[in-house]
């Protein structure tokens, strides 16, 4: 009996559900790091003021790399960058309507994929699927 090539399934099953959420991202002209950006302002303004040195640091991207995707996401009207009274230095991000309805979609979306790689799988299934895949993460480290 022929074993099987654990990963290739991974990196199929990987690309086929970027294609879903790219098809989702084309419609918006994003990118998926403008997309992984988004959704970190989106997650972290919700306990205060996001700056541009929050995303370099989740992000690990030098100034330069951060200033041109959020000048981008700016100029796409997903962000406004607005300077703080305490210092004109810092420049808060906050996100547009228009962003705030795509990372709507993204989660819907998202949600929407999870639930179908779901389907047909039972409750011991996931639970023995967390496990394998996390045991195989930490064995490829």
């Amino acid at each position: 009996m022929e074993k099987p090539d654990i990963g290739l399934k991974i990196h199929i099953l990987s690309r086929q559900i970027k294609r879903k959420m790219d098809k989702l991202l084309y419609k918006y002209n994003i990118t998926g790091v403008q997309s992984a950006i988004l959704g970190y302002i989106y997650r972290k303004s919700k306990n205060g003021l996001v700056y541009s040195r929050d995303i370099e640091k989740e992000f690990d991207m030098r100034r330069a790399t951060s200033a041109g995707i959020l000048r981008l996401l700016e100029k796409q009207e997903m962000i406004v960058r607005t300077t703080e009274n305490k210092d004109a230095r810092l420049k808060s991000i906050i996100l547009t309507e228009k962003a705030l309805t795509f990372q709507k979609e993204v989660e819907k979306a998202i949600k929407e994929n999870e639930m179908k790689l779901k389907e047909g799988l039972s409750k011991e299934d996931l639970e023995n699927f967390s496990r394998i895949i996390t045991q195989m993460s930490n064995n490829i480290k």
